[in-house]
């Protein structure tokens, strides 16, 4: 029978947290932490509403944007209502995460300039991996340019990173050039070896 590990003061991790439980200062936090949890949950839940209600009205019915992020079924009526949204701006930064990564499908192909456009002005961290992601799923080859000229774009820090799985994507013999000619990268170098090694 596996012993609980011990830690430096001889207690082990079952101990302590029976030790936790009873120690008021600690309930206290945790209580205060779980409160905090709640109130930004809720304070998402009540800003992203609008586009919830919105996709009802087109048929489209989900309790938070996420749950379109984590699905795999097709949701072709709702890539209009959650542009409209994403272009109006406004939301916090978690929100326009999940817009972003919503649209981050094939059919939104027809937006990937507006999702550039975005991009390029996003300033909120989840915003631009949301939208980094969007223009990585929804380009196709005749963005394979624009793709590679977003990667000199420093500002955007590794969010960057997911345009390189779509230079090899779209851009055939070029793209896989792209990549070799980022293998010693400082911020591409994992990824480009990756995928220069990678047959898929």
């Amino acid at each position: 029978m596996a012993r609980g590990k011990k830690h430096s003061g001889g207690m082990t991790a079952a101990e302590l947290m029976a030790e936790l439980s009873q120690d008021e200062d600690y309930l206290r936090m945790k209580a205060a932490q779980e409160e905090q949890l709640q109130a930004r949950a809720e304070v998402l839940r009540r800003a992203e509403q609008p586009i919830v209600d919105d996709l009802a009205r087109a048929g489209v019915e989900v309790s938070s944007v996420w749950d379109l992020v984590n699905t795999s079924e097709p949701y072709p009526d709702a890539l209009p209502i959650l542009l409209d949204h994403l272009q109006r701006g406004g939301y916090p930064d978690r929100v326009m995460e999940s817009l972003a990564r919503a649209l981050a499908v094939g059919p939104a192909a027809f937006a990937w300039d507006v999702f550039r456009d975005l991009y390029l002005r996003a300033e909120g961290r989840g915003e631009e991996e949301g939208l980094a992601v969007a223009l990585a799923a929804s380009a196709t080859e005749e963005h394979f340019d624009a793709l590679v000229d977003l990667l000199g774009v420093e500002s955007k820090g590794n969010t960057r990173i997911h345009l390189l799985r779509a230079i090899k994507r779209v851009g055939g013999k070029r793209g896989r050039e792209v990549l070799e000619s980022l293998t010693s990268h400082p911020v591409f170098w994992q990824e480009a070896r990756a995928l220069t090694k990678s047959r898929r």
